[in-house]
């Protein structure tokens, strides 16, 4: 009785707090009259009944204990020479006092914890183009470099990221991206890459239809077909570019500068100059036989 004091001189003294208004019927009281209602969650776990709350006099401190109600934080008071109550018997209670409208946010509340990431993906986390689950594009960082911008005030570090992405069934993209953080720059550069995906054309023997050089900047690349069994023999950004695009057999070699982005586009390059059979044989308006007559 003595700490029931205390807690009513404490509650006297602290500000009102609002306390959310609600008519339960009297079955619902009949049914859980210690339940009441959900409150703010700075509020104090002790709250005092009265007529402005239930339409009935008790004037008394009453003990109380935050549970979880349909994903709500909720709090249920209880009297001292009172077993407390289930959850589910709050939940029910609950749900007599604010009827559909309390079933259906539970129901909601519940759902959205339960959502997998796939799940809240598709409403909007993949905006940014992370969607492995889905295209099932395989990522491979090729280079992180930390970089510095100088600015009027002083200089500004970052990190810049080269990330080449592929199916392994024909197409492959380059992206490159920039941020404060190097899993962001990541996200970005995937995001970049995303952007410009392009088609390798292939063989059946999963190798090139013919050869073909490219260059970007002082990168330049040299791209060869390959007999079946020879694998990739190539090194550096070429090497992943070939392997993510789907290219079992080639031949690869970087001619000009090292620099693992020029190199990743200049392959990117080369294979947009390439074309299957059936291409140049419709543009040269003859049959695809006598392309090797």
């Amino acid at each position: 009785m003595a700490s029931n004091a205390m807690l009513a001189n404490r509650m006297a003294a602290a500000p009102s707090m609002a306390v959310p208004s609600c008519s339960p019927t009297s079955a619902a009281l009949e049914a859980s009259p210690r339940v009441c209602g959900v409150l703010a969650r700075s509020a104090a776990p002790v709250i005092s009944l009265n007529s402005a709350m239930w339409g009935i006099k008790l004037q008394k401190v009453i003990p109380t204990k935050w549970v979880k109600v349909g994903g709500l934080n909720a709090v249920a008071a209880y009297d001292d020479d009172e077993e407390e109550e289930a959850e589910e018997d709050i939940t029910a209670a609950y749900e007599a006092l604010y009827g559909k409208a309390f079933e259906g946010l539970s129901k909601g509340s519940s759902g959205d914890e339960n959502l997998s990431d796939d799940s809240r993906g598709k409403r909007g986390g993949d905006r940014r183009g992370s969607k492995n689950s889905e295209d099932k594009m395989e990522e491979r960082v090729v280079q992180i470099r930390r970089v510095t911008k100088v600015v009027k005030g002083g200089k500004q570090m970052s990190f810049r990221a080269v990330v080449v992405i592929g199916d392994k069934k024909g197409t492959v993209g380059v992206g490159v991206g920039s941020a404060k953080e190097v899993i962001t720059a990541v996200q970005k550069s995937a995001t970049d890459a995303r952007r410009h995906l392009v088609t390798v054309p292939m063989t059946k023997y999963l190798t090139f239809p013919h050869r073909a050089d490219g260059d970007y900047g002082a990168a330049k690349v040299m791209l060869r077909p390959a007999a079946t069994g020879t694998g990739v023999i190539a090194g550096g950004a070429v090497r992943v570019v070939l392997e993510l695009a789907g290219v079992e057999n080639a031949l690869g070699k970087e001619l000009g500068s090292k620099n693992p982005l020029n190199n990743a586009r200049a392959v990117v390059e080369a294979v947009g100059k390439m074309k299957q059979f059936r291409d140049v044989a419709r543009d040269r308006g003859i049959p695809m036989e006598e392309l090797w007559k």
